[in-house]
C-alpha cells in the first residue's frame, strides 16, 4: 500500500524542499498549497490549491487521498487567518475553539488530525538535507562565557515561546 503524506504548505521554497525529500524517502506527496511555495506543484505527487478559510475541503481531500500522516513547513501568517476569521468555514472555527495563540491553535490541529488517523510529523525530517548537523560552526568552538550566553538565550527563547511572544530574541 501506498503510503500518502498530507504537506501543509506555508510561504517559501522549503515545501517544495520537503516534497522532494519525502518523494526520496518513498512517500506519495498530495500537497495543500495555502500560500505561494515556489517549486511545490513540481515535487508534489498531487496539488491542492487551499485557503484558510475552507478547511473542511482540507481535511475531505486528506481523507480522500488517504493520507495517513501530514507534515506542516513553510510560513503560515497568522495574520490572514485573522483578516479572515468572519469568512472561515465551521471547521476552521472548530479549530479555534480552544484559542488563537499558536499553541492552542496546534493542539486543536494535531488532535483534529489524530481524530482522522493521520499523524502529524516533524518537519525537520524532511528537511534534514538542507539543516546543518551539530558541530561548530565558525573558526572556534565557543568558550565557557559564550555557553553561558547561549544557553540563556535558548532559556529566554522558551519562555518568550511558552509566552506567544515573538520568533527572534536578541540579548545583549
Amino acid at each position: 500500500m501506498e503510503r500518502t503524506l498530507g504537506l501543509m504548505a506555508g510561504a517559501g521554497i522549503l515545501p517544495g524542499r520537503a516534497a522532494v525529500e519525502a518523494r526520496r524517502r518513498g512517500w506519495r506527496v498530495a500537497a495543500f498549497a495555502f500560500e505561494d511555495a515556489p517549486g511545490l506543484a513540481e515535487a508534489a505527487d498531487v496539488f491542492i490549491p487551499s485557503t484558510i478559510t475552507d478547511i473542511q475541503a482540507v481535511l475531505v481531500g486528506l481523507a480522500a487521498h488517504r493520507a495517513l500522516a501530514a507534515v506542516f513547513v513553510g510560513k503560515f501568517w497568522k495574520s490572514s487567518a485573522f483578516s479572515k476569521y468572519d469568512q472561515t468555514d465551521a471547521a476552521g472555527l472548530g479549530l479555534a475553539q480552544g484559542g488563537l495563540s499558536d499553541a492552542a491553535l496546534s493542539q486543536m490541529v494535531v488532535a483534529t488530525l489524530a481524530g482522522m488517523s493521520i499523524e502529524v510529523l516533524d518537519q525537520r525530517d524532511f528537511l534534514a538535507p538542507w539543516i546543518l548537523p551539530a558541530g561548530t560552526l565558525g573558526a572556534r568552538a565557543p568558550v565557557a562565557a559564550e555557553w553561558d550566553e547561549i544557553r540563556e538565550g535558548f532559556r529566554l527563547a522558551g519562555r518568550l515561546a511558552a509566552d506567544g511572544v515573538g520568533q527572534t530574541v536578541v540579548r545583549a
